[in-house]
């Protein structure tokens, strides 16, 4: 507690030196569909880019081999684009932030509703709010619409389908509110963000 209050000063000393990069942006569009953001968004200009998508089961082995790829191509440019939902997709890009490689992160729900009493004073914390000042880190959070694009669920219902049919299953749609449809979702976004 007493490294957090202390810390406190340094954080709102870089707040003050870089307000761009710790202003929430509503309505950022990214190939058509809406985000609400914050960080550096001079990371979605960057040419090179790359998915970070494992699956739940994908063994340790799959992570790491997975990871050193990530990493050789943050090294030579890319920037990395994840949702960090399953356990190593979060390995692989806390092992990219903190390598000081640029990392934009697609969050679901991640920010405060607009007009709540939070939303003045939102900052990322802890790992994420060093990198965000360091202009390292974009955080997007896709808006209700980017999950109804017809793209958008179009993909997401045919991974969904795969997904079933692997485990030999038949599929059945499901909410566009549902947690895994909106985390599938997420994955299908990036796909269309680092392939444009």
């Amino acid at each position: 507690m007493i490294e957090y209050v202390k810390a406190n000063t340094e954080r709102a000393w870089l707040r003050k030196q870089n307000p761009d990069l710790f202003r929430m942006h509503r309505k950022t569009e990214v190939c058509g569909l809406q985000f609400t953001s914050m960080g550096n968004h001079f990371l979605l200009d960057w040419p090179e880019r790359q998915l970070v998508e494992m699956s739940r089961e994908a063994s340790t082995g799959q992570v790491e081999e997975r990871l050193q790829a990530v990493l050789a191509a943050a090294h030579n440019g890319a920037v990395t684009y994840t949702a960090a939902i399953s356990k190593g997709e979060q390995r692989i890009a806390r092992m990219v932030r903190e390598g000081g490689f640029p990392l934009v992160v697609l969050l679901n729900e991640g920010f405060p509703a607009e007009g709540s009493p939070h939303e003045r004073y939102y900052k990322p914390g802890g790992a994420y709010f060093e990198a965000c000042s360091k202009g390292k880190l974009l955080l997007m959070e896709p808006e209700r619409s980017a999950f109804t694009n017809q793209v958008v669920k179009e993909a997401t219902e045919e991974a969904l389908r795969r997904k079933a049919e692997t485990k030999h299953y038949s599929y059945r749609p499901i909410p566009v509110e549902s947690q895994r449809f909106r985390f599938v979702a997420l994955n299908e976004i990036g796909r269309v963000m680092v392939e444009r």
